[in-house]
């Protein structure tokens, strides 16, 4: 072994070492500050979160929320291909899709076209699609909301909708304003101890999904490079002069040691913050310069993201931090990725096909990564929305409506099938509108709801029953807790 290789061996193990420190001193920490170093965001650090001392052998897996910002037209991507399209192209009008543009996949249900890859995986039992999901804040009925008896907080607006659907509440603020994706990360984190770095990851900027008392989540820029603090290691950057770099260095080491002594809580924590984005950046360049490495670029087959696609590069970064799970110590991971451009009140017939054009380009390569890294069968990804879009046509486009199709996919779902019902399409009587008793609306009341989407998807990542009614309170409120999308 040449002495270089050497050093950086050596370098390497002192950089792990120095993280298993990290890892046991910060479970102590009480603040949640929010630095960023070489890229890395890392947020919400909580009092008596704990890590545990030895790593688990628990089967990974990973989560992926994909986010459709502005309230995603889906009854125009799930349309009944029975009987009931009759109904369908008389209430939606002239934003109907017309059967030759859909994919009939059985069971009275097709795929739009514009989406090959959900026809695919729906073919190939790896896609569900769950009809008519909603917050709710217990089963809902139309005379229910003609009585405005315990219906959501804030009905139709997009910030409040995105909130509730991200926290399974049905009240924007309170002691229930923390993610169902963050109080799922607190009980799992025993899975992932002795990580030198949580396993929650935003692609797309802070999110109320991820958002928690307990937990560590880090935001990623897709379009920036991992960085480390070039001046702070010798062996990172030869090339600066020792007598520039010592000074730094030294300064910063000091004031490490100064804060761990101090009785300033606010002192400690700031010194506990830059060690740990000094840190975790250093783990994820680590993990990550393996995808990167000469020869290693069959990591991820021949996908090259295109950067005008941003979910394409969300989800391209996704993958790799997937790749990487091993050398990063994680069992479990979460991930958030948003994909906006669906508030389609205007032009909706020219706009609709390019935001499915975009969402296929970017799932297509993503699934097909999946595959090729063999782990297909430990990652799921789920939508979800701000809400569906109204049945009616406003002339142009669609309005804000309230219950909407979600879709499930990976190696674990028990797809080719619906779960839950497929709503009346019918604009006369219909008992799923929230007609308020002017006539028809086009809104459709949610008859699931994201306490038991969200259930579903957190006992399969290792949340046990009686956890679940912690993560989600308003979970009592609903006869079915698991709506059986996985396989068993």
């Amino acid at each position: 072994m040449s002495d270089s290789t050497e050093r950086t061996a050596q370098a390497r193990k002192a950089r792990l070492e120095r993280r298993r420190f990290l890892a046991r001193s910060l479970g102590a920490s009480m603040l949640a500050p929010s630095w960023r170093i070489g890229g890395v965001s890392l947020t919400s650090l909580a009092a008596g979160t704990s890590i545990a001392a030895e790593p688990s052998a628990a089967q990974p897996r990973s989560l992926v929320c994909l986010f459709l910002a502005g309230g995603a037209d889906s009854f125009n991507m799930v349309v009944p291909s029975d009987a009931r399209y009759q109904d369908y192209r008389e209430s939606r009008s002239d934003l109907a899709i017309d059967e030759s543009l859909l994919d009939d996949v059985g069971g009275g249900l097709a795929l739009h076209r514009a989406l090959p890859t959900f026809s695919r995986l729906y073919k190939a039992r790896q896609l569900a699609v769950v009809a008519n999901l909603g917050p709710l804040s217990r089963p809902t009925t139309q005379q229910d909301y003609r009585d405005r008896r315990n219906l959501p907080e804030s009905l139709f607006a997009h910030n409040t909708q995105q909130k509730l659907w991200q926290t399974a509440a049905d009240r924007v603020s309170g002691s229930s304003g923390y993610g169902w994706g963050g109080s799922l990360a607190e009980r799992i984190a025993h899975l992932n101890a002795g990580a030198s770095i949580g396993g929650a990851f935003s692609m797309a900027g802070s999110n109320a999904w991820q958002s928690s008392r307990g937990t560590r989540s880090t935001t990623l820029n897709p379009n920036i490079a991992i960085q480390r603090l070039y001046g702070f290691n010798s062996d990172i950057a030869t090339w600066i002069k020792e007598d520039s770099r010592l000074p730094v260095a030294t300064r910063l080491e000091s004031l490490f040691r100064e804060a761990e002594v101090q009785d300033s809580l606010m002192a400690r924590e700031a010194a506990d913050a830059v060690e740990a984005s000094l840190s975790s950046t250093e783990a994820l360049y680590d993990a990550l310069e393996q995808t990167d490495a000469p020869g290693a670029a069959s990591v991820l087959g021949d996908w090259k993201a295109n950067p005008a696609n941003r979910l394409e590069t969300q989800l391209h970064l996704v993958a790799r931090l997937i790749a990487a799970r091993e050398a990063l110590g994680q069992s479990r991971q979460l991930f958030f990725v948003r994909m906006g451009g669906w508030d389609t009140h205007s032009n909706q017939n020219e706009r609709f096909p390019v935001l499915l054009s975009q969402l296929e380009s970017a799932l297509a390569p993503f699934t097909q990564a999946l595959e090729t890294l063999g782990v297909e069968q430990d990652v799921t990804t789920f939508t979800a929305s701000d809400f569906g879009r109204t049945l009616s046509s406003n002339g142009n486009g669609t309005d804000h409506g309230w219950g909407g199709h979600a879709f499930v996919f990976g190696g674990a779902v028990d797809g080719g099938q619906l779960y839950g019902e497929l709503p009346s399409f019918s604009a006369t009587n219909n008992p799923d509108d929230a007609d308020d008793g002017r006539g028809f609306a086009g809104r459709l009341i949610p008859a699931l709801s994201v306490n038991q989407y969200g259930a579903t998807l957190s006992r399969w990542m290792g949340v046990d029953d009686a956890a679940l009614d912690e993560v989600f309170p308003g979970l009592a409120n609903f006869n079915t807790r698991d709506l059986g999308f996985f396989k068993t």
